[in-house]
């Protein structure tokens, strides 16, 4: 018997291919998610507010492009604090970063689903202990993706700036899609049967198993139903509670989760009064995403040695991304990969400001970023169903609310900074409640002027799916050269494809020329 592979799996890659390429950040809310904009930044897991030396305080506090190149009446450097940044002229960076999250037990879920063998979707139906083990694990995987908050994000941002002096320019770019399954589709699942769903379930020997009429995995009266619903397609009465008294065996014993007992049990009665095939199954991925590219132009004044105000007017383009992908369909792999090609362009401007305060051995700092909240329009999306229905989706406007962060660096050495901040507003993502509001604790080790190395924790504190998220850097100073790279990662794991990955990743890269 030709053995077929769960259908969703071979369009993962496709997903996630469709969730980095939307080219840019946040979906059917308002407001942007706080981003890690270059390495050095993420190498200090974030806390860059107040210690910021190069052209992404564009992103962290354009007050600092005060300090930049800031002499005295004798045309001197002003060096007011441990960072010297008065002694830099001018500079050029370009660097990218890139990361993903999966919301809570996303990624366990669908790797249970990869593992699925269609031996039970046969015209031969259930014939092994192997195909109820498959039935149970399906059953349990779509009732747990079909809850609130398992989903994928990826974000992804890049860009170049230029400083002279106390100004800048600059053209940065920021990501953000997620993707979660909508639209639970049970009924529609293939079960065909060579006599009925509760007949083949009684007719196979497992393992360990012996009739006793208890249920330990569904109550009482979620067996009753799931026994109902069987007799309703056509089962007897003793074959019915044969197969859930089995289908309770297994979903101990295979460790479904506890708290799906009731949505497993609702997924079972669609599954014994379905007759529909895969092709007629309309379960759907909905993808969220925003892009936007801006133009910021910077100034900073240094209103004296140690306090500076700064700001940005930027030019932007925001897409607002949307797509809604029959999971079961021909071609749906191909409609994944289109998703960048479902949006609503719009142009609009946004405001910046940043004050900050530098002293010897402590920096101070905070940024408002997008005060004048700019708004998106939302695309419409209109899908196909295969009952030849049409679904018309309208995305949300975006609207980007403003950010605030503040931050406080202790610089005991010119070779050593610490750093602690805070976004003291909550910002929304593309997922669809989920909200970010970072605390990220950083340090940087200059060792011999010519290797930084970095470190640090940040944590969201509105969330708690994603526990501590752990960030290193490190920085190559060649005279005016400067390469820096740095990554993040989350010691939660999940498993997925035989490996255990982090829950959360992430990584930036950045060339940069000081002078």
């Amino acid at each position: 018997m030709k053995v077929k592979r769960f259908s969703i799996a071979r369009h993962i890659p496709a997903l996630l291919g469709a969730l980095i390429l939307l080219p840019l950040s946040a979906a059917p809310a308002s407001a942007l998610d706080t981003f890690f904009v270059g390495p050095r930044a993420m190498g200090m897991a974030g806390a860059n507010v107040a210690s910021v030396s190069d052209t992404t305080a564009q992103y962290y506090n354009p007050a600092a492009f005060g300090f930049f190149g800031c002499r005295d009446e004798n045309g001197e450097a002003i060096f007011c604090d441990n960072n010297d940044i008065g002694r830099k002229d001018w500079g050029i960076d370009a660097g990218a970063g890139a990361g993903y999250r999966l919301h809570n037990k996303f990624a366990e879920y669908l790797d249970e689903l990869t593992a699925i063998d269609y031996q039970l979707l046969s015209a031969n139906g259930i014939q092994s202990e192997s195909d109820l083990v498959d039935l149970i694990n399906l059953v349990n995987s779509l009732s747990g993706l079909d809850q609130p908050g398992n989903a994928i994000t990826a974000d992804a941002n890049a860009g170049v700036g230029v400083r002279i002096g106390h100004f800048a320019i600059g053209a940065r770019g920021y990501a953000q899609a997620s993707g979660v399954v909508v639209d639970l589709d049970q009924a529609n699942l293939g079960l065909t049967t060579a006599t009925n769903l509760a007949a083949d379930i009684a007719a196979v020997p497992i393992t360990g198993y012996s009739a006793d009429g208890v249920f330990t995995f569904f109550t009482a009266q979620q067996a009753t139903d799931i026994q109902n619903a069987l007799v309703a397609s056509g089962a007897t009465g003793v074959d019915a509670a044969d197969a859930v008294d089995r289908l309770d065996f297994l979903a101990g014993q295979q460790g479904a989760d506890p708290a799906l007992a009731a949505q497993i049990a609702t997924l079972l009665t669609e599954v014994s009064a379905g007759t529909g095939t895969l092709q007629d199954n309309s379960t759907t991925v909905l993808l969220s995403g925003f892009g936007l590219a801006e133009v910021p132009l910077s100034y900073g004044y240094a209103l004296n040695d140690h306090w500076s105000v700064g700001g940005n007017v930027k030019v932007m383009t925001g897409r607002v991304y949307g797509n809604q992908v029959l999971v079961f369909a021909e071609g749906s792999g191909d409609i994944l990969m289109e998703t960048d090609e479902n949006y609503e362009e719009t142009l609009n401007f946004g405001i910046d400001l940043g004050l900050m305060g530098r002293y010897k051995m402590v920096n101070l700092g905070v940024v408002a970023r997008n005060i004048n909240a700019p708004s998106f329009d939302g695309p419409t999306v209109v899908t196909l169903l295969p009952d030849g229905t049409i679904k018309t989706t309208r995305f949300d406007d975006v609207t980007l609310d403003p950010q605030v962060a503040a931050g406080v660096a202790f610089i005991p050495l010119k070779t050593l900074t610490l750093e602690v901040d805070l976004d003291l507003t909550q910002n929304e993502t593309t997922l669809k409640g989920y909200k970010t509001q970072n605390l990220s604790l950083g340090l940087e080790w200059d060792a011999f002027r010519f290797l930084a190395l970095r470190g640090g924790i940040y944590r969201n504190l509105i969330e708690s799916d994603i526990d501590w998220v752990y960030a290193a850097g490190l920085g190559l100073n060649l005279w005016a050269v400067r390469l820096d790279v740095a990554g993040t990662f989350s010691n939660q794991k999940e498993e997925f494809d035989g490996e255990e990955i982090p829950k959360e990743v992430r990584v930036a890269a950045q060339l940069s020329v000081d002078f």
